[in-house]
């Protein structure tokens, strides 16, 4: 049996993912037929109307700015090639064709653009951090986005795509799909049910983000978290004070109760004289 390894295009890109149905999530029906034993989502917002919100919505989304837009930190970013594996395309006559030169984009801030093969870390307060695979990216004149899978098992796994679409009504709207799952350990499953809650609600906050006026929610791991604490150390010192303060008042009410009792043991040897009884005064009738 030969041992060569099959050869393979450059194009190719290893999928280290936790779910089988890589790229399922380009299917437009893919709610009405998710994968099995995934659970289905689609998801959309109106951002507005015009090209020029189609561009800002776009480049926010391409520079991940739907997630840290939704308080969710994104680090360990490490880009990728920009190729993904779409198989071999041919031309009229049948001959195969060379894959084409990626463009590259970037964000207003010169942060480049997603890429296919880029690989990161995300991380919402109170929740461990995920690691994610972007699996592709959307390119069209009127369509951008990009969907990511996920590379652990640390809550729920699946493929999620992320889109910014400029419709034939002028219209531009965020849409979210894919599908998730999560193992059904735990006490009736009940830890799967809130992973896979927990994931879906990140997504309508993630495409939220887009919407003009959002207010950015602070980094997970840093205003917010520096708040927190400040927020924990007044609350501490607080409860300092009124524990203080409550000591202070028991200590004088145990003073005056000891005093009480050394009076009632120590009567004084000079006992006050009774107030006389109070008296009415008439005035005298005048003689008449």
């Amino acid at each position: 049996m030969s041992t060569e390894q099959p050869i393979r295009r450059s194009s190719h890109v290893e999928m280290p993912v936790t779910y089988a149905a890589v790229g399922a999530s380009k299917n437009a029906d893919i709610v009405r037929f998710p994968p099995e034993g995934m659970t289905p989502y689609e998801e959309e917002l109106r951002l507005g109307s015009g090209h020029d919100r189609f561009l800002l919505a776009s480049s926010l989304l391409m520079t991940w700015g739907a997630q840290r837009g939704a308080g969710v930190s994104v680090t360990d970013i490490v880009r990728g090639d920009g190729e993904e594996y779409v198989g071999l395309t041919f031309s009229g006559d049948g001959v195969p064709e060379a894959a084409g030169v990626i463009e590259e984009h970037f964000g207003p801030d010169g942060e480049p653009y997603i890429v296919a093969g880029t690989t990161a870390t995300l991380e919402i307060e109170g929740q461990d951090p995920r690691g994610v695979l972007v699996i592709y990216t959307i390119n069209e004149e009127r369509r951008v986005g990009f969907a990511w899978g996920t590379r652990d098992e640390a809550g729920a796994v699946g493929e999620q795509l992320f889109v910014v679409d400029f419709r034939a009504d002028d219209t531009v709207w965020a849409v979210a799909r894919g599908f998730v799952a999560a193992p059904k350990n735990g006490l009736l499953g009940l830890k799967a049910r809130a992973d896979v809650r927990n994931a879906l609600d990140a997504v309508k906050q993630q495409i939220a983000a887009l919407a003009p006026g959002a207010q950015p929610v602070r980094d997970a791991t840093g205003e917010a978290a520096q708040a927190n604490e400040a927020e924990q150390a007044s609350e501490a010192e607080q409860a300092s004070g009124a524990e203080q303060a409550s000591d202070a008042s028991q200590a004088g009410t145990a003073s005056q109760a000891g005093d009480a009792a050394q009076d009632a043991e120590h009567p004084s040897a000079v006992q006050q004289e009774p107030a006389p009884p109070a008296t009415h005064q008439r005035r005298p009738s005048q003689a008449r």
